[in-house]
């Protein structure tokens, strides 16, 4: 599930850390447009005005960064085109939503290294020559930096990289799509990755007595088991009531939010294979020309464009008409790939993507009974 569930709050700049990690140890261009959409995304981010204490050092040196680009009310001011260049990304895009020029992009590579840099000096305390080098001279013998501002570089991949970064920012300010954020009933058992490697101490009693449970040997017996489960699954409950302590919002609040995007990304994977499969069975198992996988058998990053095209379908406007929400739902999909839709007009496969939208939704509401999707 991209970015949603990486990171608790208070963790903006190991976001950007990971993100030069894992852009600068790779000569992958996919990897590479992967992960520069998830800086995009860490651009908005900077301008929101409810970050936790964590973050707030970091997003004031990030806003000061990007001043050129976003002025002081943040995302409106996104996209001028003045400041565009030479380099555009021609996507096909009706709407106005933000385009970030090629300059900006190569700030936020450059701040990504830089982060990632600065934190495999902290932690190793005894600086190596390469962690002690200057940062500014590795990044331009970096690979990916010479392949970005290079000009043998092909356009296409530079201008997909810029659609990559694009399509980040857009995320951003959309907030998390409607398939993500529904209402869940309490859950009193976390994911398996709550609390594990990455996750800062949350402060309050609520927090500290969950930790002390986890440190505890291996228990005795059933019994003992039973009373430790017991005891957390009082802590989780809390977590859900409207009368949390003050010191415990930071936790229930993130508590909360780990599990609600846990059981909705589960329904949303869901949601997404019914559409694929919907696809499949009006194309006679052809996407794109070729015989398709089973569902199965994709990857999460193959899956991930159909939880977009999910997405797109979920937050349709009121009144919108079907033919019009199959187009943009499929324009979400090929976006996320981060190439230009095909003309909706002339596209041979329009029937198939409807057959998609139609699946997606009988699947929606056959989990859930919701109306949210049969509009």
């Amino acid at each position: 599930m991209k970015s949603w569930a990486k990171f608790p709050p208070g963790m903006l700049n190991v976001r950007e850390a990971a993100c030069g990690y894992s852009l600068f140890t790779t000569k992958d261009p996919d990897i590479w447009k992967w992960h520069i959409e998830e800086l995009g995304e860490l651009c908005t981010e900077a301008w929101d005005n409810d970050q936790p204490a964590e973050d707030r050092a970091w997003a004031e040196r990030y806003r000061k960064k990007f001043s050129r680009w976003i002025d002081d009310f943040g995302h409106p001011a996104i996209g001028d085109k003045a400041n565009a260049g030479a380099l555009e990304s021609h996507d096909g895009r009706v709407d106005d939503e933000p385009a970030p020029p090629w300059p900006m992009l190569l700030e936020a590579v450059k701040s990504a290294c830089f982060a990632m840099i600065e934190g495999f000096t902290k932690e190793n305390t005894g600086a190596t020559e390469c962690a002690a080098a200057d940062p500014t001279s590795r990044l331009h013998r970096s690979y990916l930096w010479r392949t970005l501002t290079s000009d043998d570089t092909a356009e296409e991949h530079r201008a997909e990289a810029l659609r990559a970064f694009r399509r980040g920012v857009r995320i951003g300010r959309r907030g998390r799509p409607r398939t993500l954020t529904r209402p869940i009933l309490p859950v009193l058992k976390p994911p398996y990755h709550w609390g594990g490697v990455g996750f800062p101490e949350y402060p309050g009693p609520s927090a500290a007595r969950e930790r002390a449970i986890k440190a505890l040997p291996p228990p005795a017996n059933r019994e003992e088991l039973a009373a430790r489960e017991e005891e957390l699954h009082a802590l989780y409950a809390s977590a859900w009531g409207e009368d949390v302590p003050e010191e415990d919002r930071v936790w229930a609040a993130a508590y909360r939010d780990i599990c609600t995007l846990s059981v909705n990304g589960r329904r949303r994977s869901a949601i997404a294979q019914g559409a694929y499969e919907g696809y499949l069975q009006s194309s006679d198992g052809l996407f794109d020309g070729e015989p398709a996988r089973p569902w199965r058998e994709l990857s999460v990053r193959a899956g991930e464009p159909w939880c977009s095209f999910v997405d797109r379908i979920e937050d349709a406007p009121e009144g919108e008409s079907e033919t019009a929400t199959a187009e943009a739902a499929a324009r979400e999909y090929w976006d996320t790939l981060y190439r230009v839709a095909p003309p909706w007009d002339s596209d041979p496969d329009q029937a198939h993507w409807l057959a998609a939208l139609r699946a997606a939704r009988r699947k929606a509401q056959a989990d859930d009974g919701s109306p949210e999707m049969g509009k």
